[in-house]
């Protein structure tokens, strides 16, 4: 049984993720038994997919980094900030947890069948982020290379402002890599089944939308879930597609000026 969760690694990664972290992403109905993982062809191409990964990724960063001992929080980091990179770098955390001897084989020690419970937010740091980073910290050289990486930074690196730089990074992190739904609206002038394509990231968005009334954040919600704008105006009392045209416009407007460095 323990052999064939040999190099499933990242899938012990995920197990190990606090309910609350996974309750923020779109793998809430993810299998709690791993043996489902492998052996239904559904589930195993969700495990092996780019959001999976991206999932890991940027769950396990936010685990991290308040253990970096880095200045500020990571999203007032640029994409391109090693720190950013390193605390993103989930394959070499996987390594870590090798090397202290957590393998999948090791936890995934039962039968099928068995459900794996969630564990708490502190469990999850008390019992694997904060022993992995004192492993890490004590087997290699990070303090000294965070201080070169602090006396040598780019402007651009830390800024508790919006930046051009932050704004492209993010754009190309989220659409190109993981091919996840964010905001473009640009496209506002013809109705379209799939408007957003473009600007900026999930947080971004998300922040921005609950700064709108309560209709304009339906309009948008809608629209994400990838209604068109003639349903749209049926599901919110619209006579046609016109008026929530010109409510998109609005938004998009908005948006951009939200967006805009400060």
């Amino acid at each position: 049984m323990k052999t064939r969760f040999r190099g499933h690694e990242p899938l012990m990664m995920f197990y190990l993720l606090p309910e609350e972290i996974v309750a923020r992403t779109e793998l809430t109905d993810f299998p709690r038994d791993p043996n489902i993982i492998i052996d239904d062809q559904k589930w195993r191409e969700v495990y092996e997919s780019d959001y999976f990964q991206l999932v890991l990724s940027d769950t396990w960063a936010w685990l991290i980094w308040d253990h970096l001992g880095i200045r500020g929080g990571m999203e007032k980091y640029s994409g391109y900030d090693p720190f950013w990179r390193m605390a993103h770098a989930y394959n070499m955390w996987m390594l870590v947890f090798m090397s202290m001897g957590l393998t999948a084989e090791r936890y995934f020690d039962f039968e099928p069948g068995y459900g794996l419970r969630y564990l708490s937010h502190e469990e999850t740091v008390e019992q694997y982020v904060i022993p992995m980073m004192e492993y890490y910290l004590k087997r290699s050289n990070f303090n000294e290379w965070r201080e070169v990486i602090k006396t040598h930074r780019a402007h651009e690196d830390y800024d508790t402002r919006r930046s051009s730089v932050k704004m492209d990074f993010h754009r190309q992190w989220y659409h190109t890599r993981a091919k996840v739904k964010v905001l473009d609206f640009t496209q506002a002038e013809e109705p379209s089944y799939y408007p957003f394509e473009k600007i900026d990231s999930r947080l971004d968005v998300e922040r921005f939308t609950k700064r709108l009334d309560e209709k304009n954040q339906k309009i948008v919600k809608l629209l994400l879930a990838g209604y068109t704008q003639a349903e749209i105006a049926q599901r919110i009392g619209f006579a046609n597609h016109s008026g929530v045209n010109k409510r998109i416009k609005k938004i998009g407007a908005e948006f951009l000026e939200y967006m805009k460095p400060q």
